[in-house]
């Protein structure tokens, strides 16, 4: 997901004119459809697969990553270093992945840090509405909606799964925090 988005976002923000163009109009086309019905469409037309579940977060999420490293790729392009790679004759392929890729890889780590949180979280849902993955592979959604039968009896079946869920996402973001003020320190020059 996070290749896809940076490959589009790179090519659109280094080459610009109706590349650049035509290929953040895709993105905001793709960014314009919400990733619930998205899910709902293809998983309604295909089985509910491990494969097809993958497929349908990476058409989810490739459109952040598309944003974040086009931005990054307008700022670059701009610098000095890179008319001079350019003046000494280094092709675009080569500014691109080996001049530029590197600079975009901090921000595009913080966005997929946090897409690990939204991702689980949508596959939760997935899971929970019956479209998910279909047990008895355990997902954290199908356990939750299996559990919603006993919630007076047995209300743990359903609040523990819930409660895991919400420690394991409260844990990545917290992580993700981290690392974004720890990357600021050191860009600040603090660390």
């Amino acid at each position: 997901m996070f290749t896809l988005g940076s490959a589009i976002g790179m090519i659109s923000g280094y080459f610009g004119g109706w590349v650049g163009l035509l290929l953040m109009r895709i993105t905001d086309a793709q960014m314009s459809i919400p990733a619930i019905i998205l899910a709902i469409t293809i998983l309604g037309v295909s089985r509910p697969t491990p494969l097809a579940i993958i497929l349908v977060l990476i058409l989810a999420g490739w459109p952040a990553y598309s944003r974040v490293a086009r931005s990054v790729t307008l700022s670059e392009r701009r610098k000095e270093y890179v008319r001079a790679i350019k003046i000494l004759g280094a092709s675009d392929a080569r500014v691109l992945l080996v001049h530029i890729a590197p600079n975009i890889l901090p921000p595009i780590a913080f966005v997929a840090i946090l897409d690990i949180a939204r991702m689980m979280i949508f596959e939760a849902v997935l899971g929970f509405i019956g479209i998910g993955i279909q047990p008895p592979t355990p997902t954290f959604g199908t356990i939750i909606a299996d559990g919603t039968k006993y919630i007076l009896n047995a209300w743990w079946i359903t609040t523990v799964p819930g409660l895991l869920l919400a420690i394991t996402l409260g844990c990545i973001n917290i992580m993700g925090g981290a690392l974004e003020r720890s990357r600021n320190k050191i860009l600040l020059g603090f660390g």
